[in-house]
């Protein structure tokens, strides 16, 4: 292939990424899985208006988070290390607070993790494997909205990809500077995600592929890997001395016994990587992909990468099943599979004709991929409740800059993010939340709770979409 068609292939295609990633990008956080994002957005603009330090992110809000639910009295946030809320919230203090520019950070991140991508294949499998990995990436509808969401899934499944890139350089030269690159950003992205320690099963399997059993036996070859590590463990010693800042994780290892029952093999494979991810056509070529990839040296590499996100995704199976993007790790690997899949069934032909015929089939099994793919995540990009950001918007241009609020969304911070406000997303104990502070009562339900408030305390403001409840005489 002309290398003037290859870079541009790969631009028009990297082009392709960041349009489809700006859909809806100046949509408030309120569409798929807002609670996370609010809870993210929270952390960077209370960088901003409260204080900046990176030790003691805080959210919006002070419902307890520990699994004892120890009383969280300064909002600490502390699950995972702050570096892409530190992002955005720099931007922030150039730009103003927007959360369309924490999705367009994301979508940096997706989009260079895509390049990457490419850069890997094709050091490894070679320029026509690579592109078709990049066009996969690149649309995949599921890949496309979490690539543009305001939470650091896609920045650490970014910097896991660059770690790779790095690693295979690294190997291959043994240059002092390539091992270093790659413990900075592996270290980065284990911080970011301590989902990406699952990183280290492909690098070792990689050493130990080129520089054979008895370099694995040296210590020299695992001083990288630790320092990847470090600043992890730093940190969770710091989130140990704060407990009150993490919330409640070990249910997503194997809450309800659900690991390896009928349930989690039909989430997993049926409902995750058949309909949702890969959208039947993609899983088709994705399966065939592992059948092939590891035969040979090089494409065993991705192989060995799959295995360790259904690793990843086994020993976090409570999760996994709760929350479809936990899976996002495995698009990388799982595009260069459906590329392995494609190409060889393309090759299975022996005569011009056969190509052909196959080759139509491959793009026939990768449209209907896109197509039901964009009919399962297409609600995704919706705001599921139109009148919280309502409500939102109206407490923030009615309320003081100090109010303390009580805005009922079970347990969702969604609501509360909209406010712009510190409280509790959740209602109940309303004399306790009183006398912890709270002043205003933000709903947009009709239930008991509101009707006895209204019963003894003042309406600010009340349209047939919410309300707003002074909490005093």
């Amino acid at each position: 292939m002309p290398k003037k068609l290859e870079y541009l292939l790969v631009a028009l295609f990297l082009g392709v990424a960041i349009v489809l990633r700006l859909y809806h990008v100046t949509y408030p956080l309120a569409d798929w899985h807002s609670w996370r994002q609010a809870d993210t957005a929270a952390v960077s603009r209370n960088f901003v208006q409260d204080r900046f330090n990176l030790l003691y992110p805080q959210s919006d809000s002070f419902w307890a988070l520990s699994e004892h639910q120890l009383p969280n009295p300064n909002r600490y946030f502390m699950n995972e290390f702050p570096f892409y809320n530190a992002l955005v919230a720099t931007i922030y203090t150039q730009t103003g607070i927007n959360p369309m520019y924490g999705r367009l950070v994301s979508i940096v991140f997706a989009v260079t993790g895509a390049f990457f991508l490419y850069l890997l294949v094709k050091r490894l499998l070679g320029a026509p494997t690579a592109l078709l990995t990049l066009l996969l990436y690149a649309v995949n509808p599921y890949n496309v909205y979490y690539g543009r969401v305001f939470m650091p899934d896609p920045t650490f499944v970014s910097l896991s990809i660059i770690s790779l890139y790095w690693c295979v350089r690294w190997v291959e030269s043994a240059k002092l500077k390539h091992g270093l690159v790659m413990t900075l950003i592996l270290a980065l992205a284990i911080l970011v995600k301590p989902y990406a320690i699952f990183i280290l099963i492909p690098i070792i399997y990689w050493l130990y592929l080129n520089r054979g059993l008895k370099y694995l036996k040296t210590r020299s070859v695992y001083t990288p890997l630790l320092l990847s590590l470090f600043p992890f463990l730093l940190w969770r010693l710091h989130l140990f001395l704060h407990p009150e800042g993490s919330f409640a994780s070990l249910w997503l290892l194997n809450g309800d016994h659900i690991r390896f029952t009928g349930a989690f093999f039909r989430w997993i494979i049926f409902e995750r990587l058949n309909r949702l991810i890969f959208a039947t056509g993609g899983f088709v070529l994705f399966v065939l992909g592992l059948f092939v990839s590891h035969l040979k040296k090089k494409s065993s590499f991705f192989f060995v990468w799959t295995l360790a996100i259904f690793l990843y995704i086994c020993v976090f199976a409570k999760g996994n099943v709760q929350h479809d993007y936990y899976q996002l790790p495995l698009l990388a690997p799982g595009s260069v599979m459906i590329a392995i899949g494609s190409i060889f069934l393309i090759k299975l032909g022996k005569t011009k004709l056969q190509k052909i015929i196959n080759s139509l089939m491959v793009t026939a099994l990768l449209v209907l991929s896109l197509a039901f793919g964009w009919y399962e995540v297409r609600g995704f990009f919706n705001i599921n409740n139109p009148a919280i950001v309502e409500a939102g918007q109206a407490a923030d241009q009615l309320l003081p800059k100090d109010a303390i609020v009580i805005a009922p969304y079970q347990g969702d911070p969604a609501f509360l993010y909209q406010t712009n406000r510190h409280g509790w997303p959740v209602g109940g104990n309303l004399d306790e939340r009183i006398k912890d502070g709270a002043n205003y009562y933000i709903t947009t339900s009709r239930d008991d709770e509101y009707i006895a408030l209204i019963e003894k305390y003042p309406i600010i403001k009340e349209t047939d979409q919410y309300s707003i409840i002074k909490l005093s005489q």
